[in-house]
């Protein structure tokens, strides 16, 4: 029995060796896959961290140039060349102001809206503002309103409202048209426009509407005003073609004006030789003669 104990105990010891051989035999193959992972982890791990620093410093370096760039003014000028570079490439693909099309004044102004638009032939479209365009149109003084756009490829359209003229504006002298709003359009000469009522002095081209819409419903005084006086800003006198002068009050002009038209009718009144019809009472019109009608006495 005790050999069967022996015989056992060498059989295990056996086994024994044997799977440590196994084992050993069977690690190395991993050990050496574990270490080339590791490396290869490590290596990966080198590379982005190299990429991160990298793109680090090419932002770093990046924002440096851009805040040079603000701080020394050369933005503006670095980004107008890359546009003007742009536009004047896609102007040589066609997109070029070549034609002006103007609407809505007559012939001989029509250059004078092309000119204000500050378009010229060959000008990059895309360099063309419509906006600033318009801005020069409108300011011109007998245009009233302006639309300006841009028609690809190459064209510019403007559509012009103009000031109509309203009346004849005198100071000092000299003789301008004005228009409904009392906007000086442009001098002219000094009995040109015969059909346009005569406004005079300072102060009468902004309040020139309301007294002739209101003049304009007694036609026959109408007929007979050959100027509109304005007086120390503040009311106006009425230039007969008799000579006579008819001052109208500060208010109510109207009203005063309805009364001279009653007498009118009643008595014509302004076919008399009268220096003065004073209208600036209330319901009350004075005469006052000429002095070779009161005897060679003038009323003061």
């Amino acid at each position: 029995m005790s050999q069967v104990r022996r015989a056992g105990k060498a059989r295990k010891a056996t086994r024994r060796t044997t799977g440590r051989k196994t084992i050993a035999a069977g690690s190395a193959p991993r050990r050496l896959r574990n270490w080339a992972e590791a490396q290869v982890r490590g290596a990966r791990y080198s590379a982005v961290n190299a990429a991160r620093l990298g793109a680090g410093i090419a932002v770093f370096a990046f924002s440096g140039f851009v805040l040079f760039i603000i701080l020394t003014g050369q933005l503006s000028s670095i980004t107008d060349g890359v546009a003007t570079a742009a536009q004047n490439r896609l102007a040589s693909l066609g997109f070029a102001i070549r034609n002006i099309d103007v609407t809505g004044v007559e012939e001989d102004r029509v250059a004078a809206i092309a000119e204000a638009t500050g378009a010229r032939d060959g000008q990059p479209a895309f360099a063309f503002d419509p906006a600033e365009a318009r801005d020069n149109v409108v300011a011109i003084s007998w245009v009233r309103d302006a639309q300006v756009a841009r028609l690809w490829p190459d064209r510019v359209a403007v559509v012009v409202e103009t000031r109509t003229p309203f009346a004849l504006w005198q100071m000092n002298g000299r003789f301008h048209l004005i228009d409904r709003d009392g906007v000086v359009l442009e001098e002219v000469e000094a009995g040109s426009h015969p059909e346009l009522p005569l406004v005079v002095d300072a102060g009468a081209p902004e309040a020139a509407a309301e007294i002739l819409d209101i003049l304009a419903h007694y036609p026959e005084i109408s007929r007979r005003t050959v100027a509109v006086v304005r007086v120390g800003s503040r009311r106006w006198n009425l230039r007969l073609d008799t000579g006579a002068d008819v001052k109208l009050p500060e208010q109510e002009a109207g009203a005063a004006l309805a009364l001279l038209s009653a007498m009118q009718s009643e008595r014509g009144v302004l076919r008399l030789d009268a220096e003065v019809i004073d209208l600036r009472q209330p319901g009350e019109m004075i005469v006052r003669a000429l002095p070779e009608r009161m005897g060679g006495e003038r009323d003061a």
